[in-house]
């Protein structure tokens, strides 16, 4: 990749790059808004945060690193994770982040009383169900009981950016909106979100940040492509791709809607020839 190349990455990089997102998410209260739009229901009053938080506890251990790892003001626990593409065995990964923040928050000689209520937040660019819903809600439950009978306190939403069923915030789905490029420009919260995008782009030191993840991205792709196979990685984006331009046909979308999303969503792994054959595939 040359330096126009990535130079061009960089401008169209936006809210759904990791090192964007987990820096938009640390200015002012915009971690504690995005929640509020997530979950309108619980109420949210004040809420502290970390980014890229490590947790692994064990060398031997698989660590994980959630984007936003946030406790607010009635003590409930947060991992909010940002995806691009469904991940593989999703229901096997999420109960190891269940575990991994049960371990960071249960110390030796502690009463199990005082496990808070945790949630794992996912939000994904397609239906990871297949139902359409723009939300689903997922916590343990007793055959003949309504609820969690046994007050377990672990909670799962997975959020679709690509739903078109059921009922969220106007300002969730501006969310989803700024994560297809498109800015709602009659949400505050949404142009502060695009206006925090666009400082961190501008900023030399963000922006060298930015280029060296584009960078390890490209290296990553090129010594796979040397080696003759695909990242998991690039084959879970590869699966991605093709769930979405289904699930854009399915909407009636034209080649040249399909494509720009695409573009927006990939064009920092894929060039817009195979973009365009994926398009043509499938």
């Amino acid at each position: 990749m040359n330096k126009n190349e990535l130079e061009k990455r960089v401008d169209e990089a936006d809210i759904t790059a990791d090192p964007i997102f987990s820096w938009v998410m640390e200015q002012g209260t915009n971690c504690r808004d995005l929640l509020r739009a997530i979950a309108p229901e619980l109420h949210i009053q004040t809420a502290n945060f970390e980014t890229q938080k490590r947790l692994k506890f064990h060398p031997a251990m698989h660590g994980i690193i959630p984007d936003i790892y946030a406790t607010d003001d009635k003590g409930r626990v947060f991992d909010i994770e940002l995806q691009m593409t469904l991940p593989d065995f999703l229901g096997k990964r999420m109960r190891y982040y269940f575990s991994m923040m049960d371990q960071s928050l249960f110390m030796q000689g502690e009463n199990y009383r005082n496990l808070p209520t945790t949630y794992l937040i996912l939000i994904l660019p397609t239906d990871p169900l297949g139902l359409d819903q723009y939300r689903y809600d997922t916590t343990w439950s007793t055959k003949g009981f309504k609820y969690d009978p046994l007050n377990i306190g672990q909670k799962l939403i997975l959020l679709n950016a690509s739903g078109t069923k059921g009922k969220i915030t106007p300002r969730l789905q501006g969310f989803f909106d700024l994560m297809r490029g498109k800015i709602n420009t009659n949400d505050s919260f949404i142009q502060k979100l695009q206006s925090d995008v666009e400082k961190y782009k501008t900023n030399p030191e963000r922006r060298k940040e930015l280029m060296d993840y584009q960078m390890k991205l490209d290296d990553m792709r090129y010594v796979g492509e040397k080696a003759g196979i695909k990242t998991g990685k690039e084959e879970e984006r590869i699966d991605a791709i093709k769930k979405m331009i289904n699930d854009y046909r399915d909407l009636s979308a034209d080649n040249q809607t399909i494509l720009k999303f695409l573009t927006k969503n990939y064009g920092a792994y894929f060039s817009q020839e195979e973009l365009k054959q994926f398009i043509k595939n499938n």
